[in-house]
Formats: structure tokens, sequence, C-alpha cells
């Protein structure tokens, strides 16, 4: 083998060589990032470690922290202002979490956080405040960040709450002020006939919470959330659906999801909410 054949050989593997560690190198550094080289969310191995949601909380904190898409939510929530609308902001919150000093529930507590923090470009009297009771297992991880807001823009007709408002994993149904009967509504009778024919092919369970404004007393409030989800246990019984299916129960005045300052507000605040279980 002549001198410069053996040169063209060496040559041909080092590049050889060097290629295949070019590929080797950019297939760990890909796994790392994402396909345009920024680097990718990995999921943590500890709750802490990386923020998860855009607007993001601790359990049983009030404070939101900035997190991944912060930006974008933001711009994709103030695309929908019109300078007339309200900007309702929901606070969501598990049963268990406790209330802040001077607040009725944590859902309030964090819509009420979001406001301050991020919304102070928008005046008060056109924002709406809500908090709502999240029916699913609270995480075991109390480090866990939680992606607990949602917001709306209502037109000010839209202001008061609708009779029947269905959530991820059932429906809120309110009822009128001191009554066990609900709204008179079709949508409620729509809803509950859906909901009936829905459990008949899956079996699913279905958990019934009532809830009351402040008005009255305590013991009062507790046995009037009471009849009212038991009213709802009723029509869906006579709907078909197998009573065994159904539980109730009452939180009374104890879980508001909206201050008990104005009709409004009450109003939300009187209500069963359906929750839906699967088997």
């Amino acid at each position: 083998m002549s001198t410069t054949t053996r040169i063209l050989l060496i040559l041909a593997i080092l590049v050889l060589y060097f290629l295949g560690l070019l590929k080797f190198c950019s297939r760990q550094i890909c796994e790392a990032c994402g396909t345009n080289g920024v680097a990718a969310a990995v999921t943590p191995s500890t709750a802490d470690s990386l923020s998860q949601y855009p607007i993001q909380f601790k359990m049983g904190d009030m404070n939101p922290s900035k997190g991944p898409g912060f930006d974008s939510l933001m711009a994709a929530v103030m695309a929908g202002n019109n300078n007339t609308s309200i900007l309702e902001i929901i606070g969501l919150f598990y049963e268990g979490e406790a209330a802040p000093a001077g607040f009725e529930t944590m859902g309030l507590a964090r819509a009420t956080a979001i406001r301050d923090a991020f919304f102070k470009n928008i005046p008060e009297e056109r924002i709406r405040l809500r908090g709502r009771l999240l029916n699913t297992a609270p995480p075991t991880d109390n480090n866990a960040w939680l992606a607990a807001s949602e917001f709306k823009w209502l037109q000010k007709e839209e202001v008061i709450p609708e009779t029947v408002e269905e959530v991820a994993d059932g429906a809120i149904i309110r009822f009128p002020v001191n009554s066990t009967e609900k709204d008179y509504d079709p949508k409620v009778d729509a809803y509950l006939e859906k909901l009936a024919k829905r459990v008949a092919k899956t079996d699913e369970r279905i958990e019934l919470t009532g809830h009351t404004d402040n008005d009255g007393e305590a013991d009062y409030n507790l046995k009037l959330g009471a009849s009212r989800a038991r009213q709802i246990r009723d029509l869906l019984v006579k709907l078909g659906v197998k009573a065994d299916l159904i539980s109730t129960s009452s939180k009374g005045e104890t879980l508001p999801v909206a201050p008990n300052t104005t009709d409004e507000n009450r109003h939300n605040n009187r209500r069963v909410e359906v929750r839906l279980i699967k088997k």
C-alpha cells in the first residue's frame, strides 16, 4: 500500500470517527433540549425543582408565582378585553386549604391576589372575583405546584351567575334565596336529563353537596344545604338514576365562592355542586 493510500485511509477513518462522535453528542444535547435547541420543560423529580404553570400556587398558599408561558397567557386573556366587558378571575381551591385571614376561602384569596399582582391596569369595577372548590383529590405533596386559576370575560348582562354551570367533573346548580327549590330554568332540567342518561350508561356515582349564603343561623344553613342536595337527588331518581348511585351532604355557609356582600354574590353561594365519580 502506497504512502498516499495509507494517508487517505487514515483521514477517512478519522472523518468517520468524528462524524460518529458528533452524532452521539447531538443526541445527548437534544435529549436535554427541545428540537430548536431551547431548554425543554422537564418533569421534575421533585415538585420544587421547576415551575409548572403560567400562574401557579403552592398548596395552602394564596400568593401567585409566574411560570412558563405566563406572557402568552396574559396576552391571551387581554385579547378578550373590549374596554366594557368584565373580567372574571376564578381562584380554585381544595376544601382542606385554610382560608387566609380576611377571606372566606382560599379560592377568593387567590383570585384577589391575582388581580392585585397582574391586573392593576383594569379598574376594579370591571373585575369580578370568584372562588371554585376543586372536587378532585388534592396532591399528596404539599410542595406541588397548582394551576389554581381561570379567567372569563363577561358582558354586563352575563354577570348574574347562570342557574346551571357545567364544570370539568360535574356542575353547579344555583337556588333562590331561602329556598330548597332550584331556580326555574329549562337549562337545569336539560342538564339533569343529560346527567341521568349519562350515568345510565356509565354507572358513575354522583355526589351532591349543598351550600348556602350566610343569611340565617349556621345550623339552619347546614340543614338548608342538605335539603337542596336532597331535592336534586329526588329529581335525578325520578329521571331513572339509581338511588344507590347518589350521595348527598351539606357544607352550609362554610364554603362560599364569593363574598356575601351583594345579591349577585349570595346567589352564587346558594348552590348544589354536582360531582361525578368514575367507578
